[in-house]
């Protein structure tokens, strides 16, 4: 069965639901295409959605409120403030994270970038930071790093960005499982009861 999963490497809520998601691919034995995209430049734009900064005091209060909550009932430690959120540049690890799917990396270095933003506090658009997450995940930095600087993978950053908006993906994380949109770590389980 296969799914396409996107996301934005500083999405909270993708945090939230990563390591639940990859319970799933294991559990169904799904394909993923893994499609990190462009969410605050991209597709809030094209699709009606605001970047954090930019939303009334209500909402933001009330993410805040939810994060924590979330975090506690499945037991994840996240930090709802984190001290480089927004990223300086999130374009920079998200071409990381599709130069790693390029070698064949999965799911993890995707996994890692949202993990140092959210719980350990790292600011993911320094390059000394994705160094570290490189040699975590066993993986040459100068060659991910050239690979993630080549048009190959600036362009499929694009068209990410572009298939979501075509696909009428709006937020992050969003999964299509047989042309159904599932949007949000909380409609996992409704996924998992379309993939049953």
């Amino acid at each position: 069965m296969k799914i396409k999963y996107y996301y934005s490497v500083a999405s909270p809520f993708a945090y939230l639901a990563i390591d639940r998601f990859i319970k799933l691919v294991k559990k169904y034995n799904l394909q993923v295409e893994e499609k990190p995209f462009d969410l605050v430049g991209k597709v809030f734009p094209n699709t009606g959605g605001l970047p954090v900064p930019k939303r009334h005091p209500s909402r933001l209060k009330y993410r805040l409120a939810e994060i924590d909550r979330i975090g506690k009932k499945y037991n994840i430690n996240i930090n709802s403030q984190p001290k480089f959120f927004p990223p300086s540049d999130p374009h920079i690890p998200a071409k990381f994270v599709i130069a790693a799917i390029e070698k064949g990396n999965l799911l993890t270095f995707g996994r890692e970038c949202l993990s140092y933003l959210w719980a350990k506090e790292k600011d993911i658009s320094d390059l000394n930071v994705i160094k570290e997450i490189c040699n975590n995940l066993n993986l040459n930095f100068d060659e991910l790093k050239s690979l993630s600087e080549n048009n190959k993978i600036i362009s499929k950053y694009e068209s990410n960005s572009n298939d979501a908006i075509s696909e009428d993906v709006f937020g992050a994380p969003s999964f299509i499982f047989n042309n159904e949109i599932f949007w949000g770590q909380d409609r996992l389980e409704y996924l998992e009861d379309k993939l049953k």
